[in-house]
């Protein structure tokens, strides 16, 4: 790794090799540092995936403000650290604050049409029916669909676009009716 300064300076200098090489010397740093903050949090995998991607996301943007900020008064991979685990924090807490707001929502009854869409998704194969709740409803990843549903990750797309060419083809009237 090196110099922290000038790994900052060589990264906001430089293109795409820089940046390899960055992601290549502290990329654990980060995954490391959200980790611990998934485990206060009791995050899901998905969650860590996505504030490790917000991690640098934050260093980035403006111009690479976040890591203008760095001074080298400590080693990068502390202050790297450091800053990981606030974002990631900060962004476990708005998630739970979100999934609060969402449940506190009132529920409303569904308008007929979509009463009319829950009653044909019974009548649907399981596994269609499973697929698109999950991804359309739950908002689930392919990922996790994919696991739960026992089906590899490289077929979910094609079981949800199937499933929803049977529940269009069950919903839409036949002609003259």
């Amino acid at each position: 790794m090196a110099d922290g300064r000038e790994a900052v300076r060589e990264l906001l200098a430089g293109g795409r090799p820089a940046w390899d090489r960055f992601a290549r010397d502290y990329r654990l740093v980060v995954l490391k540092a959200v980790h611990t903050a998934a485990r206060r949090f009791r995050a899901v995998e998905a969650d860590v995936e996505d504030a490790a991607s917000q991690v640098f996301i934050e260093l980035f943007q403006d111009d690479g403000r976040a890591l203008r900020a760095y001074r080298g008064e400590s080693a990068l991979s502390t202050w790297l650290t450091v800053v990981a685990y606030r974002i990631a924090t900060r962004e476990f807490v708005r998630r739970i604050r979100a999934k609060e707001v969402e449940a506190a929502k009132p529920v409303a009854p569904p308008p007929a049409r979509d009463a009319e869409v829950f009653e044909t998704l019974e009548r649907l194969p399981e596994i269609d029916r499973r697929a698109l709740v999950m991804f359309h409803v739950d908002d689930c990843s392919y990922k996790e669909i994919s696991d739960q549903l026992d089906i590899p990750l490289n077929q979910v797309g094609m079981v949800l676009l199937r499933a929803r060419e049977k529940l269009a083809k069950v919903l839409t009237p036949a002609p003259g009716k």
